[in-house]
């Protein structure tokens, strides 16, 4: 069964006082007011509960995100923004490709046509 125990707060970090809760809240209102001066807000206490007093859906995010990689690298389409993320670390001189030249180049390395692709380019 997957463990998912890690987006509860623990014992060994404090739930987030009140003060910067509502500190939250009101940068959370005054973007949204921003952006859509019409929406309809969520509730302060519905605020309160969904982040828990931590960062939790930072981390439900970050494992969607693997998810939906995973998913993706399993039928064959390959994830532009981690080439261009180990391009950007371990060769910062390089030149990254440009998104369209990316997937041609992975479109080609999968169906070789007249060319000879030997190796993907991260």
């Amino acid at each position: 069964m997957l463990d998912l125990s890690f987006l509860l707060p623990s014992a060994k970090t404090p739930l987030v006082s009140d003060e910067v809760l509502q500190d939250e809240y009101d940068r959370y209102v005054a973007e949204q007011r921003l952006t859509n001066p019409y929406g309809v807000l969520m509730s302060a206490e519905d605020f309160r509960r969904f982040s828990l007093g931590s960062n939790w859906l930072t981390g439900l995010k970050d494992t969607a995100q693997k998810v939906v990689q995973t998913c993706r690298l399993m039928v064959g389409i390959h994830d532009y923004e981690y080439y261009y993320d180990h391009m950007r670390r371990q060769h910062p001189g390089a030149e990254p490709l440009s998104r369209d030249a990316f997937y041609r180049y992975c479109l080609d390395a999968r169906f070789p046509s007249a060319g000879n692709v030997n190796k993907c380019p991260c």
